[in-house]
């Protein structure tokens, strides 16, 4: 059984809820971010997991903590924070299709900005098959230098650098601080998943192929691209291909669709050591993908939906 290691933030999303009174406003608050996605979509797929990073001492860094562990996520390497320093909101409103937007609720600094690189232990990775993590905590340091941190250990470890690519433009001073900042990343990762949108913003191309070629030549092992409902690419030095989309009878909610396909993609891979030389074994995977990304978003909040391995087995036989 394969391991699985995710760092970076974890956020409470906080949907609003429909209410009656005119003086009332009511939210429900959800565990989110997407490493502590894949954290708990690969704990409930049946592979272990574990979650490093940083929530304040506060009534959702509670929450976000009892959340991971009735996941089944190992949250031994989770620091927390004093006052004023706090765990990050994030209000999620949901559009009639599903898709979603983001407004985050941040002290300065919030938690999950705080991690260090001594806070970087050596025992979070052993046994593990995969170090994942995505490009919001390279905005600023601290955790900028603990997540590069994290990547060259993993490296040095033999382990996996899976990395997110998970553009959120509104949170940079601009496109060239992004790609100079997750240049240097790109070099350290086996894996780099990347959705069709950020193309051209990342990469400067509209094309999935050549996108995926241009991650090739910078010395990953796989790339992925994912494409919503049409389904995902994958691509080594040898073999490329697609995997179509699983229909669903609704799109409820996307947050965490991306995050759930991730994990179970590399769940699956965590568990074959020879899948850079196997296509059908990486086809397997990405199909499996597709899967839990679709189950995820036909439910509200990012960790509702993500599917169990009894599930997913059950909803890829239907569906096939």
């Amino acid at each position: 059984m394969g391991k699985i290691v995710t760092l970076g933030e974890v956020v409470a999303d906080v949907y609003r809820e429909r209410s009656p009174s005119a003086v009332e406003l009511p939210f429900t608050a959800r565990p989110g971010g997407a490493p502590a996605n894949v954290a708990v979509a690969a704990a409930r797929l049946g592979v272990e997991s574990g979650f490093i990073g940083r929530v304040g001492d506060d009534l959702f860094g509670d929450f976000i903590l009892d959340a991971l562990a009735a996941s089944g996520v190992d949250t031994s390497a989770i620091l927390r924070d004093p006052p004023p320093t706090r765990t990050t909101l994030a209000f999620v409103e949901i559009s009639e299709d599903g898709d979603r937007e983001f407004t985050f609720y941040r002290s300065v600094p919030a938690a999950d900005e705080l991690l260090a690189p001594e806070d970087i232990k050596r025992e979070s990775l052993v046994g593990a098959s995969f170090a994942n993590f995505g490009s919001i905590p390279l905005i600023k340091d601290p955790v900028r230098s603990a997540t590069r941190a994290f990547a060259e250990l993993a490296k040095e470890m033999d382990v996996a650098v899976a990395f997110d690519v998970n553009l959120r433009t509104h949170l940079w001073d601009s496109l060239d601080s992004f790609r100079e900042t997750i240049d240097p990343i790109l070099e350290l990762s086996t894996v780099v998943k990347v959705s069709e949108d950020e193309l051209s913003p990342v990469l400067g191309v509209d094309d999935e192929g050549e996108a995926a070629r241009m991650l090739l030549d910078r010395g990953v092992t796989l790339a992925l691209v994912s494409k919503g409902g049409q389904g995902a690419l994958y691509a080594t030095g040898t073999f490329q291909g697609d995997v179509p989309a699983f229909p669903i009878d609704e799109v409820v909610d996307t947050t965490g669709a991306g995050d759930a396909f991730l994990a179970g993609t590399l769940t699956h891979l965590a568990e074959n050591p020879g899948w850079p030389e196997d296509e059908a074994l990486v086809s397997e995977a990405v199909r499996r993908g597709t899967a839990a990304g679709a189950l995820a978003s036909t439910q509200f909040g990012a960790m509702k939906g993500l599917p169990t391995g009894d599930e997913l087995e059950r909803f890829m036989a239907v569906r096939s």
